[in-house]
């Protein structure tokens, strides 16, 4: 066991640290190894939480229909710390925090006009923006790529996608950059981010009414108007739910790819000599160091046992993916980044009825991004010594909140 592990009463505190956040993978071997379905308690608000770090429990819990996505199926105590995504807001609506059948009826919506044409439209835009990015990027100097390429290029994208207004930029990356925050100077903020964030959903919807446009909600507002199947509510949390969904992952898995590249000098020249694709490195970020930390809530239904773990009705639980993708009982040596590895399969996007509608426009922005960074450069190196890149603190995301790196053509 790790010396900085403490069982079994392990609390918030022990693992809410800067070094956790830098490096978790310690921690959740242990718990694969010794305690696959193990609690915690969150301090202050005295909530227990059943982490899952198996692939084959995340896995069979993200399909399993007694944990529960909605919000309202938890704990007094949890409704009241407010913990969830869009707690105590219409954002509760969205289809992350929506089970079957209204879960089934916004999806079919949502996937409706989500569709793979629709993204393949969009690549030229996508280029399009890479290129503008580059070009304004100085050479040879330190640049902050999460700041300058990652973070304008996704919420760029995600604007186009929806019809947003470029002159929001600013707002939404900052609302949506609290939202899943777990850093305690932060933590005050979130119900006002999020809050901001449902006011401009509200008025987005309202101006894509009045002049509608060839984007997703123009075609989500004309698909729920004539078929009066999403109530105002649903319509305006699933539409801040698109845009967190669709600006956070992608900025982060922009970063931790990088970073797995730099790492990995002789992955990258085989990047670079065409060994592996652009796509194979993505994939495997995905599964070795990706965005994706662990599921949204759960809430346990009724009483149920995961592993031989009795976890009591309406307790929150978290599928945490980022420990189920090293698990070495399902991936040989999980600890190694290896693009050209023929078990690609993972659970960065979910699994099952709640997988990520976005998952093909992520993957294309970083794939779009990716190809033009080794096109443009000869090299790629770190602005800083590797212990100086610190990850955001967050039990949902992992990533870079910066990446100085060096470009040199």
């Amino acid at each position: 066991m790790p010396d900085n592990i403490v069982i079994p009463d392990l609390a918030v505190p022990e693992i809410f640290t800067p070094e956790f956040f830098q490096n978790p993978y310690p921690f959740y071997a242990w718990l694969r190894d010794n305690a696959p379905v193990h609690p915690i308690t969150i301090p202050g608000v005295n909530v227990r939480v059943w982490l899952v770090s198996r692939y084959a429990d995340v896995r069979a819990g993200f399909a399993d229909p007694r944990l529960s996505s909605d919000y309202r199926s938890a704990l007094p105590e949890f409704r009241a710390a407010r913990l969830a995504f869009g707690a105590g807001t219409v954002g509760e609506r969205t289809m992350v925090n929506l089970d079957p059948p209204d879960h089934t009826r916004v999806r079919g919506l949502a996937a409706a006009t989500f569709t793979a044409a629709r993204i393949a439209q969009w690549e030229a835009t996508i280029r399009a923006t890479v290129d503008e990015l580059l070009d304004a990027l100085p050479v040879g100097e330190p640049v902050d790529v999460m700041a300058r390429l990652a973070a304008p290029l996704s919420i760029r994208a995600i604007c186009a996608v929806l019809g947003a207004e470029p002159d929001d930029e600013a707002d939404l990356r900052r609302w949506a950059d609290l939202v899943f925050t777990a850093d305690p100077t932060e933590l005050a903020q979130v119900p006002e981010a999020t809050a901001r964030l449902l006011g401009y959903a509200d008025k987005l919807i309202a101006r894509k009414r009045d002049n509608p446009g060839d984007d997703l909600l123009s075609a989500l507002i004309t698909a729920s108007d004539d078929s009066s199947e999403l109530s105002s509510d649903e319509l305006i949390g699933t539409a801040m739910g698109l845009l967190v969904a669709g600006y956070e992952s992608t900025i982060q898995l922009i970063g931790d790819t990088l970073l797995a590249l730099l790492d990995h000098p002789d992955q990258l020249a085989a990047l670079r000599d065409g060994k592996h694709t652009a796509a194979d490195a993505i994939e495997e970020t995905l599964r070795y160091d990706g965005p994706q930390v662990s599921s949204l809530w759960r809430f346990a239904t009724e009483d149920m046992t995961i592993a031989g773990t009795a976890i009591p009705a309406h307790e929150a639980v978290l599928l945490l993916v980022a420990s189920a993708h090293r698990d070495e009982r399902q991936y040989p040596n999980p600890e190694s980044f290896d693009p050209g590895r023929d078990d690609k399969r993972h659970l960065a996007f979910g699994y099952g009825i709640h997988r990520c509608l976005g998952a093909a426009l992520a993957r294309l922005e970083s794939r779009v991004l990716l190809e033009a960074l080794l096109a443009r450069y000869s090299r790629l190196a770190l602005a800083v010594p590797r212990a100086e890149v610190r990850y955001k603190p967050s039990l949902v995301v992992r990533g870079p909140g910066e990446l100085p790196l060096v470009l040199h053509h």
